[in-house]
């Protein structure tokens, strides 16, 4: 009953697609775990999204989704006034509100009727005000969706979790860690086994952790394995599978 994970998918729907295409979820036995960030920086924030949904949507008693602080963030986004605008500032080019809007609803909420422009003479908080409001009434299910992913997911053996848990906090850290910090803990935890069961998370890339900084690829040590390939700048995912013995094993998935 292997387990596999992945993390840090970032509107790169072509490899999500290759990725799970190498994971053998018509065995029953075989359970799957999405770490989270599956929006931005990417072009397809709605394609992993939906392949997501789908995947888990068709084996439920297989695959766990869990949110990470890409996704929480957008959620905090359409939840906050409208003249607070770093999320949609931070949204580059505005790949994920272009994702979640076809190309004329988009363009109406900029003010105008071209959908082939990204212009806008709208002050910022109309601006913000009409995308919310667009991505709220065509997404609904979407971010409905969202709202109801679980932080973290554990196994007898492995603690499974976007960022990471308060380690310091021992067998108690479910009690002891607050929810901020199981998506966005920074930096990363390394060494012994502090919490009884071994982390499994992203959030970090792992080239940050590898003393070798051109390597991408998973990061272990006695109390972790690190997945987050980075890949908005390899193009590859990283996909981990643990076997029942905890020994561990992974590929890297790309385009090709």
């Amino acid at each position: 009953m292997p387990t596999y994970a992945i993390s840090d998918i970032h509107g790169h729907a072509e490899q999500l697609r290759n990725a799970l295409a190498t994971i053998p979820l018509v065995d029953p036995g075989t359970r799957l775990v999405f770490l989270g960030d599956y929006i931005d920086r990417g072009s397809d924030s709605l394609g992993v999204i939906e392949l997501v949904r789908a995947t888990q949507r068709a084996h439920p008693d297989q695959v766990v989704v869990l949110a990470g602080n890409h996704d929480l963030w957008f959620i905090d986004w359409l939840d906050d006034d409208d003249n607070e605008l770093t999320w949609l500032m931070s949204d580059l080019d505005l790949l994920t509100v272009k994702s979640l809007l076809e190309p004329m609803v988009l363009a109406q909420a900029l003010g105008h009727e071209d959908p082939t422009s990204d212009a806008s003479d709208l002050d910022g908080t109309t601006m913000n005000r009409n995308i919310k409001a667009a991505v709220r009434a065509r997404r609904a299910d979407l971010i409905a969706w969202i709202r109801s992913l679980p932080l973290v997911h554990e196994t007898d053996s492995h603690v499974f979790v976007h960022a990471g848990v308060d380690e310091d906090a021992g067998e108690l850290w479910r009690h002891g860690t607050p929810e901020y910090v199981f998506t966005e803990k920074f930096p990363a935890t390394t060494g012994p086994m502090l919490i009884g069961k071994r982390i499994v998370a992203g959030h970090v890339r792992t080239t940050a952790l590898h003393r070798d900084p051109g390597v991408h690829t998973v990061f272990a040590d006695e109390g972790h394995l690190y997945i987050d390939g980075y890949v908005e700048a390899t193009h590859r995912l990283n996909v981990l599978r643990i076997e029942d013995d905890g020994s561990w094993s992974e590929s890297s998935v790309g385009l090709d």
